[in-house]
């Protein structure tokens, strides 16, 4: 049996090493740098407000999709751990083909339900943030 930090480390962990992955090359520092500053902008703005900011940072305006791969990648990488988080905790759904319903969503859910995700989302990108630093400390980046 683990803990839910044993188990927010877990999930933290394998998506740090996926966007690590994905973002190639000098991708582990500035993924570290992106997500440090993540829940500075949830106490700031709100979970549902830094959901948007990413999944419209992630848009790509001019092929109707979302930047999944490569370089550029950081804003979808981030969206898609923390949603998927939320979900696994099955507090929220998310469709990766769908992810502005998650937004929807998050925008009619009662103020306690709402702030209960909040402190969850927050909870989990604190294990985040520690699990790409230590990428970018073991790549040397």
């Amino acid at each position: 049996m683990r803990t839910e930090g044993q188990e927010r480390a877990r999930f933290a962990y394998e998506k740090a090493r996926a966007a690590i992955k994905v973002l190639g090359d000098g991708g582990a520092k500035e993924f570290s740098s992106f997500v440090a500053g993540l829940p500075a902008m949830i106490m700031q703005n709100g979970l549902g407000h830094t959901l948007c900011f990413l999944l419209a940072k992630a848009a790509d305006q001019k092929n109707g999709r979302y930047k999944k791969e490569g370089q550029e990648a950081k804003h979808w990488l981030a969206f898609e751990a923390l949603a998927s988080w939320l979900k696994n905790q099955d507090m929220l759904s998310f469709d990766p083909e769908a992810p502005a319903t998650t937004i929807e969503e998050i925008s009619q859910k009662e103020a306690l339900e709402y702030l209960t995700l909040q402190e969850e989302a927050l909870r989990f990108l604190e294990w985040l943030k520690v699990m790409s630093k230590m990428f970018v400390e073991e790549k040397g980046a």
